[in-house]
């Protein structure tokens, strides 16, 4: 828009211009003051319209400059500290917003005016900038934050997370956009909120949008909740401002007879105002509201009679000849699943070492398809990963061999390592890591299916990020260098149930974490099968 009122406006200078002079030439001026009179007048207007020309080239570059100066201020508060600046989720929504979107905005700004080096440089490093998908896909990260550790809107807007202030707050256009987002997956609830922060925002941080616009989705959005008074209230103000508006007209009508016949004491239409669900019904729901319930850690209490049975061991796996001079540090957290945490499994120069490995090679996390057995994206997993074989590396080599002496498992069957950072309010919902009989994709037969789950934590988290088991109900909290371990099935070959796991949102922080997946074949002599088909999975 800007670069084609640019190209418009020197045109038509260009143009009068051209008319004035080729007049010039065809007239002899100075034989008649009238004449040069009109010379005057078009002196005047010629002024004129280069005074405006000026004026926008003027109003263009303090723009430039003063989102040049916020947008140094913020890459120099990020450069301090990059690992905080990327914890917090309002800094990663707008550092995607400002690629995905703003920098374009720059770069018709400065179109005209820039050298060809910074025009060469913006258009290749914008090949692999964020797109608009990376903008709706941080906006229902924030949502799915909000949602899950009951966050107020507020607060989100001010960039305050759990009293940890952003180097930014979130402006007009950035809530409408994340209350659009709600409103286009039919959440109106959420989008209520957004647009409602909206509503309260002075007109003048308005940029790409109308109060019409917002009172539009707002009135809607109360509406499908059911407070017609206040859609009412709202569609009234959208009339005053365009009174010919045949839908909100139509609205406005609709409103006020459904008003009118709760006065008369009759419910009116109940479709019309019930709309979609607010929030997820616990009733409906109850494993995802477990889920986000343990996320908040507001369900992570062990009861006495099992925190009691619970032990502490330097772990040397029966003597194992790597271990009996530096056994590893068990702690149980649950008993039956037998769940335990292996601390201090990986030093910090092999995380880095891994990490950089990982880094160029991360590419979006998949999913099997329960149905089709195909791998495909999910909105549940929300995070990208890379995989590492032992040849790669010699840290990998190193941390697979460290697993192997710790479980005592083969890793002939092994997956690679894999290494997984979570992005903005990242998760994997509630899931299971073995193949159920249900399932289209099992795994090929020379491999089994998978026996256990060595997961490894790369990074502490400041909040959120925990892994969840829903049967027991506890929460795991990630801790640097420390690994969680499961057995996910029976000693009977057998899938258990009840290590349905989750990864809970990241709240702040920055979260790498790096998985073992080891497979059923090449353990017979590692884990043998129990005498009694019922036997529990324990490590010991």
């Amino acid at each position: 828009m800007n670069r084609a009122m640019s190209f418009s406006r020197k045109s038509i200078l260009l143009l009068y211009l051209l008319f004035l002079f080729t007049n010039y030439a065809k007239c002899e001026w100075f034989s008649s003051l009238s004449q040069m009179e009109d010379l005057v007048h078009d002196e005047i207007d010629l002024l004129s319209s280069l005074r405006d020309y000026i004026n926008a080239e003027e109003t263009k570059i303090m723009k430039i400059k003063r989102l040049a100066e916020e947008y140094q201020q913020i890459s120099e508060s990020a450069r301090t500290n990059i690992d905080e600046y990327l914890g917090h989720p309002v800094n990663q929504y707008r550092l995607v917003k400002r690629l995905a979107s703003e920098w374009s905005e720059m770069e018709d700004l400065v179109m005209e005016d820039v050298t060809p080096l910074f025009l060469t440089n913006l258009s290749t490093k914008r090949a692999n900038f964020p797109n608009e998908d990376d903008v709706k896909g941080s906006a229902q990260a924030i949502i799915r934050l909000q949602e899950t550790y009951r966050l107020k809107t507020h607060d989100l807007v001010q960039g305050i997370i759990k009293g940890i202030q952003a180097n930014q707050s979130l402006t007009a256009d950035d809530c409408y956009d994340i209350g659009r987002t709600a409103y286009l997956e039919q959440d109106f609830y959420h989008c209520a909120l957004w647009m409602n922060e909206v509503s309260n925002m002075p007109e003048n941080g308005y940029i790409r949008i109308t109060r019409f616009d917002v009172l539009d989705h707002l009135s809607y959005c109360m509406a499908q909740q059911g407070n017609i008074e206040r859609a009412y209230e709202m569609t009234s103000e959208m009339i005053e401002i365009d009174p010919t508006h045949p839908r909100i007209v139509a609205n406005h009508k609709h409103y006020r007879t459904l008003l009118g016949a709760r006065k008369k004491g009759d419910d009116g239409d109940p479709s019309t105002e019930s709309g979609a669900m607010l929030t997820r019904n616990p009733a409906a729901y109850p494993e995802f509201n477990r889920y986000e319930r343990l996320c908040r850690l507001e369900q992570n209490k062990i009861p006495k009679r099992i925190e009691k049975k619970l032990k502490c061991y330097y772990w040397t796996n029966n003597n194992h000849p790597r271990l009996i001079l530096q056994p590893t540090k068990l702690e149980e957290l649950w008993h039956s699943p037998h769940l335990v945490r292996f601390h201090d499994v990986i030093t910090d120069k092999e995380v880095e070492e891994i990490k950089a490995v990982a880094k160029p090679r991360l590419n979006r996390a998949t999913v099997q398809n329960p149905s089709t057995g195909k791998l495909e994206h999910a909105h549940y997993r929300v995070s990208k990963s890379a995989w590492l074989s032992d040849s790669e590396s010699p840290a990998v080599a190193r941390v697979s061999q460290r697993i192997s002496d710790i479980t005592g498992l083969s890793m002939e069957t092994a997956e690679q390592l894999q290494i997984a950072n979570y992005g903005v309010g990242g998760q994997y919902e509630p899931h299971y890591d073995f193949a159920r009989e249900s399932d289209a994709g099992k795994f090929e037969e020379e491999l089994g299916n998978r026996i256990a789950t060595f997961l490894i934590y790369l990074t502490d988290v400041e909040n959120g990020g925990s892994t969840v088991f829903l049967h027991p109900g506890i929460a795991v909290r990630p801790i640097r260098g420390s690994a969680a371990f499961w057995y996910n099935l029976y000693p009977s070959g057998e899938g258990d149930l009840r290590t349905r796991h989750a990864a809970c949102p990241v709240l702040t922080g920055v979260k790498w974490v790096s998985n073992k997946w080891i497979h059923e074949r090449d353990q017979e002599f590692h884990r043998k099968c129990a005498l009694n088909k019922n036997s529990d999975n324990r490590m010991f």
